[in-house]
């Protein structure tokens, strides 16, 4: 068994001889009328010997030729490969936890490895803005500092100036991955609101958060001023990323602000708009059709879609699984969206192996049953949240193996081998580790049962503050009440 993953579309073995070839003395061949991406790679006795029709091509069976020449010997096989998804994504958390470019970089090297190719960079949050914006300085001089997390004492700080940003991006490339940047709005704003107070409903200063969990902080959909910033940002954030998709959020956005504004119930009355469900679609289409004028598509978790006027350039980003996310997500993708998958319970990664296991991970099939066009799935995408991921070897304990499953399922066509799949990723977590010298948690742990699953769990849960947790439940409960008390009457 050759220990390739994600798994080739095809794997001739044509005899049982193997040679001595250096993975780095290939014979290239342009192939023209190849599919995009694909490749046909044959190892004999006289060599090494790849065709593509494009630079990606050749890329993702260069990745397959390392994986097999970090097992020994080249072993003497035809193999024909190809993507399934175009989207096969990683999003890393740089908000609650800051990362350097450098760790950043080790992070696209794996990613290259498995042959992903997106690289969803997560830039702004309630408890840090990472991202230079010239016109705006407070963003980062305010907005990408707090003092302590959880009561810990432990000052976070960091931003990615300009140049850092370009050169992730210009080294991301170099691995044929995309960068996509997530600005979130309008929940998820804390620190910018904190560095701007203008920007929130009622101007009132805020901090950048210290803990974790839904805030009331919201960029104001009801001020001409919230409209002209957000445009400002997003100016200098397409100068940085080329890519032709922006990832804007929209997720966890609370009501409780908007329900007091006027501003805001002056724009649903102008407009003639139902709720603040369309009042937050009606914000989002203004700046999707401003990133559309830009040459740019925008991306939005599903539990910001529930509104019936969402434009047709923003794609589905699923996460939540509850009855309204899977209406909202079944509702836009039918009628002609793009949709990407991270469900909630099987490709988040921040959450313990106890709770998401490496078989669980593996098991789950991304194309959901209520789905009427396939090809709207344009891919699927792992989230490694950072509220608990502090530091470069969290990224690998909590990304390892999960990710290798994920891969498996963006590149690969469907299959329910997981032994085949396990013993495959034995051997490539092996390669990964004499190539980088990473430990990573074994296939066995990633599957733990009994009292070790309730041990990662309570190790999970034990981070968390609970008071802080409550508090946050009353908000999203005040939420409800207040929505309730409006559109009951």
């Amino acid at each position: 068994m050759l220990n390739i993953i994600p798994k080739p579309a095809k794997v001739d073995v044509l005899s049982k001889e193997t040679y001595g070839h250096s993975q780095y003395d290939v014979h290239r061949k342009y192939v023209f009328d190849m599919n995009p991406n694909s490749y046909k790679l044959e190892i004999n006795e006289e060599g090494i010997f790849l065709e593509a029709g494009d630079e990606r091509g050749f890329h993702y069976g260069a990745e397959t030729i390392a994986q097999i020449a970090a097992s020994g010997e080249m072993p003497n096989v035809v193999i024909y490969d190809e993507p399934r998804f175009k989207h096969r994504g990683y999003m890393l958390d740089c908000s609650r936890h800051f990362f350097t470019i450098e760790e950043i970089k080790k992070i696209l090297d794996l990613l290259s490895y498995l042959k992903f190719n997106i690289f969803h960079w997560h830039l702004t949050d309630d408890q840090g803005w990472r991202v230079e914006i010239a016109r705006y300085p407070l963003l980062t001089k305010i907005g990408s500092k707090r003092c302590q997390t959880n009561d810990d004492g432990i000052p976070v700080e960091g931003y990615y100036t300009k140049d850092e940003i370009r050169e992730v991006v210009k080294y991301a490339k170099s691995k044929h991955i995309d960068v996509i940047p997530e600005i979130d709005i309008p929940g998820h704003f804390s620190a910018a609101i904190a560095a701007y107070p203008y920007l929130s409903c009622d101007s009132q200063p805020t901090d950048v958060k210290e803990s974790f969990g839904i805030f009331a902080d919201v960029l104001c959909a009801g001020k001409e001023d919230s409209y002209k910033f957000f445009k400002n940002v997003l100016k200098e954030v397409f100068e940085l990323f080329p890519y032709e998709y922006i990832h804007l959020g929209g997720d966890e956005a609370l009501r409780i602000q908007w329900l007091k504004c006027p501003y805001c119930q002056k724009t649903i009355q102008d407009n003639h708009l139902k709720n603040e469900e369309e009042l937050q679609a009606f914000m989002m289409n203004i700046f999707s059709d401003f990133c559309k004028e830009n040459g740019k598509k925008v991306i939005n978790w599903n539990d910001g879609l529930y509104g019936d006027n969402v434009s047709d350039n923003i794609t589905v980003h699923y996460w939540r699984t509850q009855k309204a996310d899977i209406e909202a997500s079944k509702k836009h993708a039918n009628a002609g969206k793009d949709l990407i998958m991270s469900p909630f319970f099987h490709y988040y990664l921040d959450y313990p192996y106890g709770m998401t296991p490496l078989k669980k991970t593996f098991k789950f099939n991304p194309v959901p049953k209520w789905l009427n066009d396939e090809s709207k799935l344009i891919g699927i995408e792992a989230p490694l949240w950072a509220e608990y991921v502090k530091d470069f070897d969290k990224i690998i304990y909590q990304t390892f193996p999960r990710l290798l499953a994920v891969s498996e399922r963006a590149w690969s066509t469907w299959h329910t081998d997981y032994k085949n799949f396990e013993t495959r990723a034995k051997g490539v977590l092996e390669g990964l580790n004499k190539k980088y010298g990473y430990t990573f948690v074994t296939c066995k742990e990633a599957n733990p049962k009994g009292i070790f699953r309730i041990k990662s769990l309570c190790k999970f849960y034990k981070q968390m503050d609970l008071q802080k947790g409550k508090e946050s439940l009353a908000r999203i409960r005040k939420n409800s009440a207040m929505l309730k008390e409006k559109y009951s009457k």
